[in-house]
């Protein structure tokens, strides 16, 4: 399976083999953060607190795939929950003494993994992440329902 038309199933798969060869670097390092959370534990140090809603905000992810890390998160003891004083509808999370101590080790394979990802650039002769987000702003500007037998 390699078609074009399979572009979804390729981005997958680039995904789930960056998050298969990064685990054994976080088990060297002593991060525990499952590795697709940890945009979320980042985004927590910035917003110090935040409700489902404001994550996923700053996540640019839905309600849905958020609510369905936390409980993970705050299982390892790594981010904390707590109904909002002012609108008891509303849960607040933040993170832990533990959650602050992972994001901070996380910053710090961050700086060496930008070594990594220019090595896999050069390998390839493309700078990768600038073309991610070239396709990515490429289909929000305009959809692939808009191409759609258009080209």
């Amino acid at each position: 399976m390699n078609g074009k038309a399979l572009l979804g199933k390729r981005a997958e798969d680039l995904s789930n083999l960056i998050e298969q060869q990064t685990q054994p670097i976080f088990d060297s390092l002593g991060i525990i953060v499952p590795i697709k959370s940890c945009s979320t534990l980042l985004s927590l140090i910035e917003l110090e607190q935040a409700s489902l809603a404001e994550l996923a905000r700053k996540l640019e992810q839905s309600h849905q795939l958020v609510k369905q890390k936390l409980p993970k998160l705050i299982k390892l003891g790594l981010i904390q929950q707590q109904p909002d004083k002012e609108d008891k509808r509303r849960t607040l999370y933040s993170l832990t003494s533990q959650g602050k101590e992972q994001s901070q080790k996380i910053k710090e394979y961050l700086k060496q993994s930008e070594v990594l990802v220019d090595s896999i650039s050069k390998d390839i002769g493309v700078d990768i992440f600038s073309a991610i987000d070239q396709a990515i702003n490429s289909m929000k500007d305009r959809s692939l329902w808009e191409r759609y037998g258009q080209d």
